[in-house]
């Protein structure tokens, strides 16, 4: 039997903690009412009071105040459980000093009281301003290109610089996220005014329009794209750049489909700028960092040495590919590869059919002559194709077709549609929404997708390529720890825990967990504590807190359930040093009736109820799970059963000789008459020879 590990003593101040707890909520309950909300102690959000045009979608911005050492004027942007915020990188940015960046005060949990539920939020100085670009007018704002290079541009680059050196990706740099909180006359800003917006509430590029991102990126959908890297960011500040300075908007009224449609047909720099002629400095600027090749796209080094006066060598830019004839494919023709990479997935069926003929074979051969596409397309069909024609073959084939032509594009399969950096965050994000998790199944369960991350330029693809085969096995395993609750903890780190029996929570981290039970067991009497979530977002946080109990956890015997369970909840409370748990302990202890069946002596049942209703006023489980997790326990009961047995045995032994004999009635008690008769004769017969031996002696 496994044993936890060495019980530690509770904090002293245990008590103290939770009678804090009970004063801030009743606080807490005051400030609702007051229309506020406690996000610590020296910052209330204020709940009643949104700042509409500083929302995001389904983040929504609230005015916030501060008191003591902390500015008056915040503002905080409420997340959305579907989209997991970027809390890690909230770490990382609340490091960079810089006036042109919002400035991050705190992040957190906070209670909203309108649902009743935890959410995650981040609270800024509220230097935010008005926004550059009026969402209601063209995208084109027709500045002077002296004040954008003096009043927006330089200080951008600094602040950008700032994120690089902290390893911080932005990830919504456009004009629509920049501010400008000057008190001169509407329209003007200054380089000491503009304000880069908040970035952390959603996933990376979210909230970015497509016009913003590279090809690669803009053809992922939003919840997909990946964090993304500080070439992106640059590619986003030419954009935006280019957005100022135009005077006319060349795209409006245009899809994000028809948009990367012009990109990938006449480059990003003539799409963005239209028919906008720019000179001088901004043009050397725009085309260094609008270069739709990452390789060839001008790098923070490269911008901070042309800020500084000197002149750069054009890099040449690689030409697309083109076929010297197109091949038709769902009554369109193509001629570029990348376009009908971007199309594929709209036309699996007939993909299938001129791979298996050899049409495409042969548009790749003679119209492309492009050898890096053929070895690619040769490579993903020895991985991807050799296998057999089951469910959502075409659509797998698709995938190998696409990224054989165009490498950098999306992985599209069976309606998502992601980089494989973001493929965390849609799979938390279509849990959460109650999408069909199939395809996410098939993903995991397939390695299709891995040569395909292989073949990408990106740094991180062996961290990437090992999560996908972690996955992989865990998904075709039914045992509690593993399945797709476990791969959406893998995928998605900063993913709280997903499990319905916290809904109202929002937990990050074993010890809040323990704080969401506490919290769920003080108000009611819940049907179960572990559910498949609970265990693979233990498993996946901290190894150490449950794997070492998993087979309990995934015993038949209900009576190894529950032992795992103490065992689980008191490793966490002693590994964290965390206070009392009186109403788990209560709960656990009201759900025992299997540990108890297991003794067979009714006094000890008695005796460990009462030793049991000792600890839970205690709230300590660790004493709980030792109590339980002691071998002499049920030594001494087992040996005492045993006993019990044999004594059993002897005396049903005895009743069985009795009930035969009783059978002869006629002959009953015969047997023993005569030997008590022959003892007695025998006694009597002693008797007289004592007593004649001894007259004899007298008369002698």
């Amino acid at each position: 039997m496994e044993n936890t590990a060495q019980q530690e003593d509770v904090p002293d101040n245990a008590d103290e903690h939770l009678e804090d707890a009970s004063a801030d909520e009743v606080d807490a309950q005051e400030a609702a009412k007051a229309g506020e909300i406690f996000f610590n102690k020296d910052i209330r959000i204020l709940y009643e009071e949104p700042v509409k045009h500083l929302d995001k979608g389904t983040v929504k911005a609230y005015r916030a105040t501060g008191k003591n050492k902390v500015v008056s004027d915040l503002v905080a942007f409420v997340c959305d459980k579907s989209l997991t915020p970027r809390r890690i990188s909230g770490i990382k940015y609340g490091k960079v000093v810089n006036p042109n960046l919002a400035k991050l005060v705190g992040s957190g949990k906070i209670l909203w009281p309108e649902v009743k539920e935890e959410k995650f939020c981040f609270v800024y100085e509220n230097t935010f301003g008005k926004p550059i670009w009026n969402r209601d007018k063209p995208m084109a704002l027709g500045l002077k290109p002296e004040d954008v290079l003096s009043n927006i541009a330089y200080p951008l680059i600094t602040a950008l610089t700032d994120m690089r050196n902290k390893d911080l990706v932005h990830g919504e740099v456009w004009p629509g996220n920049m501010f400008s909180n000057s008190a001169q006359r509407e329209g003007v800003i200054t380089s000491e005014s503009i304000r880069l917006g908040e970035c952390l509430s959603a996933p990376a590029s979210y909230n970015l329009p497509a016009l913003f991102e590279p090809i690669e990126r803009a053809l992922a959908d939003p919840i997909g794209r990946g964090t993304g890297t500080f070439a992106d960011d640059l590619y986003s500040f030419g954009v935006s750049l280019a957005v100022m300075l135009r005077t006319t908007d060349p795209l409006q009224g245009m899809s994000d489909d028809d948009i990367v449609r012009q990109k990938l047909e006449k480059g990003s720099y003539a799409t963005v700028i239209g028919k906008d002629r720019l000179s001088g400095a901004m043009l050397e600027l725009l085309r260094g960092l609008l270069y739709d090749d990452p390789a060839q796209r001008w790098t923070l080094d490269d911008v901070q040495a042309w800020k500084d006066g000197r002149r750069l060598s054009p890099k040449q830019s690689s030409k697309r590919v083109k076929a010297s004839r197109p091949i038709i494919v769902g009554n369109k023709k193509y001629t570029r590869p990348e376009l009908l990479a971007k199309d594929i997935w709209k036309q699996t069926d007939e993909i299938a059919k001129i791979v298996d003929n050899g049409e495409l074979g042969q548009w790749i051969d003679r119209a492309i002559e492009d050898k890096g596409v053929k070895s690619r397309m040769e490579q993903f069909f020895k991985d991807n194709t050799a296998r057999e024609r089951s469910g959502g073959y075409n659509e797998r084939l698709s995938v190998a077709v696409a990224t054989s032509l165009f490498p950098e594009c999306p992985i599209r399969y069976k309606g998502l549609n992601f980089n494989p950096s973001g493929f965390g965050k849609v799979l938390s994000h279509a849990y959460v929404k109650h999408q069909d998790m199939q395809p996410f199944v098939d993903i995991m369960r397939h390695n299709f997708v891995i040569p395909v991350i292989r073949g990408r330029k990106v740094t991180d693809t062996s961290s990437i390529v090992a999560k996908f085969d972690s996955c992989r096995s865990f998904v075709s395993q039914s045992r509690l720890g593993a399945g797709i609750e476990r791969a959406i903890y893998l995928m998605d780190q900063e993913c709280p825990c997903l499990s319905p029996i916290i809904d109202k929570y929002y937990v990050l981290t074993p010890e809040e967990l323990m704080d969401a039970f506490e919290a769920i067991c003080s108000s009611g009497e819940p049907a179960l504590l572990f559910d498949r979530h609970v265990v693979a977002f233990l498993s996946v946080k901290d190894r150490k807190n449950i794997d070492p109990y998993m087979s309990d956890l995934n015993a038949d015997e209900s009576y190894r359930r529950i032992l795992g369970q103490i065992r689980t909840l008191a490793t966490i409370q002693q590994r964290s040093r965390l206070g009392k748990f009186p109403a788990i302990t209560q709960w656990l202890a009201n759900n025992l009736d299997d540990l108890y069946d297991r003794f067979h002596d009714d006094k000890k049942r008695q005796e460990m109820k009462k030793r049991v209703d000792a600890i839970v006023r205690k709230g300590d489980l660790s004493k709980l799970a030792h109590l339980f997790d002691d071998p002499k326990l049920y030594q001494a009961d087992v040996g005492g059963f045993y006993q019990a047995m044999e004594e059993y045995r002897r005396i049903n032994q005895e009743k069985l000789l009795i009930e035969e004999k009783l059978q002869n009635k006629k002959d009953y008690g015969k047997t023993t008459g005569q030997q008590i008769a022959s003892v007695a004769s025998m006694f009597l017969s002693l008797a007289i020879i004592l007593i004649t031996t001894y007259i004899m002696v007298l008369k002698g």
